[in-house]
């Protein structure tokens, strides 16, 4: 057993037993964790607001090539993101985040350009930034980062130019079928011109367009739905609902009642 230490944004965290917490993070250089944090929810523990959910700590923990669950030894926060806990908005918005890396992220996956974009997206929203636009231009950013970025090209029977029209993403491969396209998908998602160009903007921005790039309110739906879709089609991780109270509401509760 080693002993690892990471900056990490704690994913979330979940009862263990009367006193300890299993926590999941993802940290800058070793991907996704998940550790027992023994003791986290005594009275007496020093770690338990270190544990809020997109808090960013300097973590320390044993870990066992032999075992997925690690052991934590430290937990120190670095930075807590105020607007989350102030802003109902913004805060749902955050938890949808942190549980959709933590249902695509399997343990030890996940890079340091994954962890610079969530934190990129828990900065612009403790900024101000908008929540809807940046959670659509968060997920096509996502993708991009799992290496799955569709291709946005029209398939071989169709001669239109991509955004030039009303188009179907097929999630299978990737490509744009136009509206009389003799191959349609069995499941597409339909996007305008004005979303279509928005994706291919956000996937040649990179995580840059977190900040850069505003999303039309009327866009923003299909945008996400179709990140949504192409990422649950090719890593099998369901999408957190809209509404619900998520990883990061489900624990303002406690902490407003310290």
């Amino acid at each position: 057993m080693s002993i690892r230490e990471d900056e990490a944004i704690v994913l979330g965290a979940r009862p263990y037993s009367n006193t300890s917490l299993i926590a999941s993070f993802l940290t800058r250089g070793a991907g996704k964790v998940r550790l027992v944090a023994k003791g986290a929810r005594s009275p007496r523990s020093r770690s338990g607001v270190s544990l809020e959910p997109a808090t960013r700590v300097h973590l320390e923990w044993f870990e066992s090539p032999r075992r997925e669950l690690g052991a934590m030894r430290k937990c120190e926060s670095l930075a807590v993101f105020r607007r989350l806990w102030e802003d109902f908005e913004a805060m749902q918005c955050a938890g949808r985040l942190l549980q959709t890396l933590d249902r695509a992220l399997g343990i030890h996956e996940g890079d340091e350009g994954l962890y610079a974009l969530l934190g990129g997206a828990l900065e612009a929203l403790d900024g101000g930034a908008d929540p809807g636009g940046l959670e659509a231009v968060f997920r096509v950013a996502l993708l991009q980062g799992l290496g799955l970025a569709p291709s946005l090209r029209y398939c071989g029977e169709c001669t239109r130019a991509p955004g030039s029209e009303t188009a179907v993403l097929d999630p299978a491969v990737g490509e744009l079928r136009c509206r009389r396209c003799p191959h349609p998908p069995a499941q597409g998602i339909r996007l305008r011109a004005g979303a279509i160009a928005t994706i291919r903007e956000a996937l040649r921005l990179g995580p840059g367009s977190l900040k850069s790039l505003q999303v039309l309110p009327s866009l923003q739906p299909e945008v996400r739905r179709a990140a949504e879709a192409f990422l649950a089609y090719h890593t099998g991780a369901p999408i957190p609902p809209r509404k619900g109270a998520g990883s990061l509401p489900a624990l303002t509760a406690k902490r407003r009642g310290r």
